[in-house]
């Protein structure tokens, strides 16, 4: 379907800064023109998609009318592009010429863009007379209105696991704890993509008993396409936490080397989840020890002879697909989540509900994708038959695809183009949701919604997707928002099948997919280390991904959205001076600039429609570079996110009404008269003098928004922050208060902090009284580091039903705490605790009444105190069932 770019284009054309400019050069009426008839083009493509009645006739016309959407985006893109700049405040001869020179460009530009235009709307009426041959009578002359976006919902709360495993998960455990092999032995798992390999790996690998054999556990996912040297240092990584990536070795001998004697006289457990060749195995085999201790490595794959040749002597389990009776319990557990199946008012569904089970045949991935495009319908036989109707297929050994298929088809078409943007990532890549939806945003593809900012729509969209079963979340922030998420191997290459086939986005993984690069529109490149890439000159979107030089995209002026995501990438700044038209800038590397911060300000300077600003570019020696000021003049900003800068210094002049996230404000002075206008702040972290207490205060009383503050204060004493007078006191979810000195003696007070608080981090402080009986109080608690903090008795004690949502807790560095106490009911589902340099600690009381905990980290204290006998204190008194890591 093309309903995605029409959508865009008439996004585009709605844009008020866009109409403007149109405007002010006199092309507005034909504008009008264009954008009436594509908004009938559009109804009809959002009803041809509802009903499903696109043949081959139609789908030909659909594809000119793309091409014609196309055509209308370039022509308005390179007319914002080519358009000169008026220039400021000029006087002098000079300055006159260049006005005049720039008049006859405008002119010149204008006449091109008219004469486009022409051409566009003669294609236009070729277009609507052929529809009649292609069997299209209608055009929506009476349904042209903008689709209404999809409204928020509750996320069920689903078990994720999949029915029907507790015997294979039994199997494989046994193996695992099996006492006559000694040896360092091979367990495998196979069975055909979408069978629950890895769900079947994790219930294992989560167990109470292989928990309790294996303390040293480790997870890797394996791509299609991996490197040996990022494996070794994820192993290694999760080995010690604290460990620094850039100290360990660069190449794989020194690398397979220093695993096997962080692994030597250690009982591990090793998962090497979806293994695809033998060539994994061969390779980092070596860097396993086998101290015939009982280690063992869990292996899936779908490959027979993948799992084979790992280890001979052990036979492989091979999973099998779901017996009726189970695949129905799951359809059901997807379809209609938090009802009872045996309700009498289900009973007239059984019948089509054993229908779509014979169509999934046992494959439990096409279960839980049927059951949540089920799940989306309303729950009787004649809505449930129409989607039945649309699962026609040969019985061709392509079933799941199929069904994945028409769970895609049912989309509606606002949320298709974000489907396939899960084309543009690598295999088994953790997608950074926040990242994502500001994508999102930049192309276009979210609506604007009353009372809403398109990031909250964007996060429905996804809530929406996920309830479907088309991703899956990594993890959630503690808000309970989506923080990472994946896409399956299967709706990965569904989501790359449509993408190329509406010309949507292409990925670029080697020579061999450069000829389907020549119109690509959006180009994603995977692991590329050379810096010429052939690419078109109407490309909107670049995408790197692992790659070790930035392309030259000086010829891609039309460019929207650029993304790097490496820290290896050599990046050149100077590249992007042209590029007017981006929205999105998101650059990770090093930057291979002489003059840093003159092409810095020169790139960005022309970014008039710039949203997003991400840059976390290393300098050489680390150095810091100003924050050029035409940043704050661009109104379309709404995130900010800079690495290696001195600090962001706003003048009292700056109103940006569309800003929702900015880092390392410095309050200063300056703002004494008048203070910046950012009302629709929702991240910001700020940077305060003690001298300007007054102006910080003050500054926070205007934005009421905010959701997550960070405030770096030195001499600022905790108990004179009393937040109950901001305006977001209500609202706010996360807080870091940093504290450079003690002054202040007085009790701190609960009420202080906002009561909506999931997360909290206080550092530099001397607590008066004990720290946890007060915070134990926040009712939405979920995460708590306590950095440099201490008390004055020396003691922290937890009481029965304090911290009842908390599921993380650091304590780090907290030198003059001596004792603590947890007593029975403290606590009930804190899953990690880290407790790190901790030296006086000599008493911990409690710590098996924390009977949900996962993970305890020991960091060893860098100095003082007896470090071996504390760990060996924290090992006897925690539950047997608990990771300690140290």
């Amino acid at each position: 379907m093309a309903e995605w770019i029409v959508n865009s284009v008439l996004g585009k054309l709605a844009d008020v800064t866009v109409q403007e400019v149109l405007s002010l050069h006199g092309v507005e009426k034909q504008v009008e023109t264009m954008t009436r008839e594509l908004g009938r083009i559009q109804a009809f493509l959002k009803d041809a998609d509802k009903k499903r009645i696109i043949d081959d006739g139609q789908k030909y016309w659909i594809k000119e009318v793309r091409d014609l959407a196309y055509s209308i985006e370039d022509a308005i893109d390179t007319f914002l592009t080519e358009i000169p700049q008026e220039p400021q405040n000029s006087t002098g001869m000079m300055q006159d010429m260049k006005r005049m020179i720039k008049k006859a460009k405008k002119y010149t530009h204008v006449h091109k863009l008219v004469d486009d235009i022409s051409v566009i709307q003669t294609k236009m009426k070729e277009i609507r007379k052929s529809r009649l041959s292609y069997g299209i009578n209608k055009l929506g002359e009476d349904s042209g209105e903008i689709q209404l976006p999809i409204r928020p919902f509750v996320l069920p709360d689903i078990d994720p696991e999949i029915i029907g495993f507790n015997k294979d998960r039994d199997h494989i455990v046994k193996g695992l704890l099996d006492e006559t092999t000694k040896r360092r032995s091979v367990v495998s798992i196979w069975g055909t993509g979408g069978l629950g390999k890895t769900t079947l790996a994790q219930k294992v690998y989560n167990s109470n008993d292989v928990k309790e054999r294996f303390r040293l556990r480790i997870w890797i996912v394996i791509s299609q396409k991996f490197k040996l040297i990022d494996i070794l240092g994820n192993i290694l990584q999760q080995l010690d936490l604290h460990i620094d990536p850039s100290k360990l070795p660069k190449d794989e001998v020194a690398l397979l080397a220093k695993l096997r004697e962080s692994l030597r006289d250690k009982n591990y457990l090793v998962v090497f989840d979806d293994v695809w060749t033998d060539d994994l195995w061969i390779q980092i085999e070596s860097a396993l020890p086998d101290e015939n201790n009982g280690s063992r490595v869990l292996l899936t794959s779908r490959s027979f002879d993948v799992v084979k040749n790992a280890d001979p002597t052990c036979e492989p389990y091979k999973l099998e697909y779901l017996t009726d009776d189970l695949s129905l319990k799951l359809l059901l557990k997807k379809a209609l989540p938090n009802q009872d199946p045996n309700n009498s008012a289900f009973h007239d569904l059984s019948e089509i509900m054993n229908k779509f089970v014979k169509k999934c045949d046992g494959l439990p991935l096409a279960l839980v994708v049927v059951g949540g495009l089920l799940s989306k319908k309303p729950c009787n036989y004649n809505a449930w038959s129409k989607v039945l109707k649309t699962m026609c297929w040969d019985n061709d050994g392509k079933k799941c695809s199929e069904i994945i298929s028409t769970s895609y088809e049912d989309l509606p078409f606002a949320l298709k183009s974000c489907f396939m943007y899960f084309a543009a990532f690598p295999e088994d890549y953790e997608v950074n949701v926040k990242d994502l939806i500001r994508i999102w945003v930049a192309e276009g593809f979210i609506p604007q919604e009353n009372n809403r900012t398109l990031e909250e729509t964007a996060e429905s969209f996804l809530e929406d997707l996920l309830q479907r079963s088309m991703i899956h979340v990594k993890s959630r922030s503690h808000d309970g928002s989506i923080k990472y998420c994946r896409i399956h191997d299967l709706l990965r290459d569904l989501a790359i099948r449509k993408a190329k086939e509406d010309n949507f986005l292409m990925v670029y993984s080697g020579p061999e997919d450069q000829l389907s690069m020549g119109g690509a529109r959006r180009v994603a490149v995977h692991h590329l280390d050379c810096d010429e890439l052939a690419m078109s000159q109407n490309l909107r979107t670049l995408l790197y991904f692992g790659n070790k030089y930035m392309p030259n995209c000086t010829k891609q002026r039309l460019l929207k959205v650029v993304r790097t995501d490496s820290r290896d990438t050599k990046i050149k700044l100077k590249m992007f001076e042209g590029l007017s038209q981006l929205r999105y800038l998101n650059l990770t590397g090093q930057s291979r600039d002489d003059k840093r911060e003159e092409c810095l300000e020169k790139a960005i300077s022309a970014m008039k429609f710039l949203q997003t600003l991400i840059l976390q570019v290393a300098y050489q020696n680390g150095d810091h570079v100003e924050v050029p000021d035409c940043v704050w003049r661009i109104n379309t900003l709404r995130h900010v996110d800079i690495m290696s800068f001195s600090g962001v210094r706003l003048t009292p002049s700056t109103k940006l009404t569309n800003l929702q996230m900015l880092p390392d404000v410095i309050i200063n002075e300056s703002w004494e008269t008048e203070l910046p206008h950012l009302p629709n702040l929702r991240e910001l972290s700020l940077y305060n003098e003690s001298s300007s207490w007054g102006t910080a205060v003050a500054f926070l009383g205007t934005v009421e928004h905010l959701i997550s503050l960070e405030i770096f204060s030195p001499r600022i004493p905790l108990d004179t922050f009393d937040m109950r007078s901001f305006p977001f006191y209500q609202n706010l979810q996360s807080l870091v208060l940093y504290q450079y000195t003690i002054s202040h003696n007085e009790m701190v007070d609960v009420s202080m902090f906002p009561p909506h608080l999931t997360s909290l981090q206080i550092s530099n402080y001397q607590f008066h009284q004990d720290v946890m009986l007060v915070l134990e109080k926040l009712p939405c608690l979920k995460k708590l580091v306590l950095r440099q903090t201490s008390t004055t008795n020396r003691k922290i004690s937890c009481s029965a039903q304090g911290f009842s949502k908390l599921e993380v807790l650091f304590l780090y560095e907290s030198f003059l705490v001596e004792y603590w106490k947890i007593e029975e009911g403290a606590m009930p589902i804190l899953r990690e605790l880290t407790i790190g340099g901790c030296c006086q600690l000599r008493g911990v009381e409690g710590l098996r009444h924390l009977t949900n905990l996962q993970t305890l980290t020991w960091v060893k204290p860098s100095s003082g105190g007896e470090a071996d006998e504390i760990l060996n204190l924290l090992k006897d008194v925690v539950p047997s069932t608990v990771q300690i890591m140290h």
